[in-house]
């Protein structure tokens, strides 16, 4: 018998794990369908290379009506850190107001007030210190990006001509303008949850870590959860718990754990053959996504890692291998920033990357040649769709649909991303970066209009990565889990990761969700 039951052992699993078996007298046991990352895992640049491999899940959405009927990759972590362990590790904790909106929304007490000293709590933050606004001290190590190309400088050089200001901390006083993004990085290494959290409390005799097993639903007896079933080498197994099971499986885990186990729309459940057991109709529903719009253009010499030949990657990763240092250490992606895509927006609603890169889609397309890519990513997506059982089958993924262009009332996510596009080609026009530029490469280099623009859009977005709310927080109907993160309607059942979102935040999402677990744990531990 445990006492507290993690299904799920990425971001917030890993956190979760750490804090509540702190506790000597807490029996805690974490299950995760994943197993040690990979050495991939452990290169900051190599992030890429863990898609469509076994520690990723490799989920791909419905068909999109918005998107010339595309069905958009969704590559999530399958490990121990979960997609925590296959991010570009940017740490961003997002716009004061988000929170402030998730309280207006229902989620009472997930005001900015009250969420900031959750992110104090776990930071360690060595160049800016204990301040306002960082601390040191706490497990997560974050850091300055260890390696910039020089060509990434002329991006942000390039940036400010367009406008944009120099801005050195992006969780800081303001977060419009351009820099560099700190990352969870350490001494030249990726250091994610499974690093910061998890492994220093393995040693912890109260603490079962169980990898490679996949929970396929909840326990329930008279409205409580009392363990979990998990499927271990071809094997069902039962576990119980005495005191709470927390589902940390993520925004498309833990909707798909609650929907398996016959919690969510009776209807739909039946209409799969899952026996309903509580009847909560907005498990699943309010799925959002950050939707990015990459441009490419051709450089006129090799330029960034992108650029290196076969040698120069070899002669990298012995200098990673041996010393931790050089240009495997960079994330490809630290140069950015974020952006009003209107002067009368009043706060970001882009945010930007600069890649010195020509690979894209998700480095699944590798270009002829070097060059740039330049990103812009919708910052607060009115665009919301649902996920859905396709079957009672727990190793059938589920249906995805995040419905991108189709469910903003005035097509306003397709507005703003145009928006981006434009801002994009203004920072490629400005010295010293258009000094390197050759021309823009198909397929935005045809789009000139608003249609055409818009049409690329819809024929080449991708996801950022970042699907969140199909557990939403708050207290109307179509709520999931309660403001201390108790699923409504059913005692000793939490969930703790980004599907709690009442609403998507502005900014990459993996601090956001280590924030919820460490509020999690705080509610459990009182």
């Amino acid at each position: 018998m445990y006492d507290t039951i993690i299904a799920g052992g990425g971001t917030a699993g890993c956190v979760l794990a750490n804090r509540l078996s702190a506790d000597p007298g807490r029996k805690v046991l974490l299950l995760e369908a994943g197993r040690t990352p990979p050495l991939n895992s452990e290169i900051p640049s190599n992030w890429v290379l863990l898609f469509n491999t076994g520690a990723d899940w490799g989920y791909h959405t419905e068909a999109q009506a918005g998107c010339k009927g595309r069905r958009i990759f969704w590559p999530r972590g399958k490990m121990i850190g979960g997609s925590g362990a296959m991010n570009a590790m940017i740490y961003m904790r997002a716009l004061p107001s988000d929170y402030d909106n998730w309280a207006a929304l229902g989620a009472q007490g997930w005001d900015w007030a009250h969420v900031l000293p959750a992110f104090l709590k776990s930071e360690h933050n060595p160049r800016f210190g204990n301040s306002p606004y960082h601390r040191t001290g706490g497990e997560l190590h974050i850091s300055d990006v260890p390696y910039i190309d020089p060509t990434e400088r002329q991006w942000l050089a390039a940036a400010q001509a367009a406008g944009l200001p120099f801005n050195d901390d992006f969780n800081g006083p303001r977060q419009e303008g351009v820099g560099f993004f700190q990352l969870t990085v350490k001494d030249g290494e990726r250091f994610g949850t499974g690093k910061a959290f998890l492994r220093p409390a393995l040693e912890r005799p109260n603490l079962t870590v169980r990898t490679g097993v996949l929970t396929t639903r909840v326990l329930i007896e008279n409205n409580r959860a009392v363990g979990v079933q998990y499927l271990e080498n071809g094997y069902l197994h039962n576990a119980p718990a005495s005191s709470d099971v927390v589902l940390a499986s993520g925004s498309i885990g833990s909707a798909q754990l609650l929907l398996l186990s016959g919690i969510g729309p009776a209807d739909e459940l039946r209409a799969v053959g899952v026996e309903v057991r509580h009847d909560l109709p907005g498990v699943g529903k309010s799925l959002q996504d950050h939707i990015n719009i990459p441009i490419t253009f051709a450089t006129n010499d090799r330029v960034g890692i992108g650029g290196m030949n076969d040698a120069e990657l070899g002669a990298a990763f012995t200098q990673w291998s041996r010393e931790r240092s050089g240009p495997l250490t960079s994330n490809w992606a630290a140069a950015g920033g974020f952006a009003r895509s209107k002067p009368d927006v009043a706060e970001p609603d882009l945010q930007l990357y600069g890649v010195i890169s020509a690979n894209r889609d998700h480095a699944r397309y590798i270009s002829s040649g070097p060059g740039i890519t330049l990103h812009a990513t919708l910052q607060r997506p009115d665009s919301h769709g649902e996920l859905r059982l396709r079957s009672a089958d727990p190793l059938e993924h589920p249906s995805l649909d995040p419905r991108y262009f189709v469910s903003d009332p005035d097509g306003s996510d397709l507005a703003t991303m145009a928006e981006g596009v434009k801002l994009n080609r203004r920072i490629a026009a400005q010295s010293p970066l258009r000094d390197l530029i050759e021309r823009e490469i198909t397929p935005s280099a045809e789009a000139h209009s608003d249609a055409a623009i818009a049409d690329f859009i819809r024929g080449h977005c991708t996801t950022l990565y970042h699907p969140t709310s199909t557990c939403r927080m708050g207290i109307d109907p179509l709520a999931v889990v309660d403001p201390r993160l108790r699923v409504h309607g059913l005692d000793g059942l939490m969930v703790a990761d980004a599907s709690v979102f009442p609403k998507m935040v502005s900014g990459n999402t993996n601090a956001p969700v280590i924030m919820v677990a460490e509020r999690a744990a705080g509610f459990i531990t009182g």
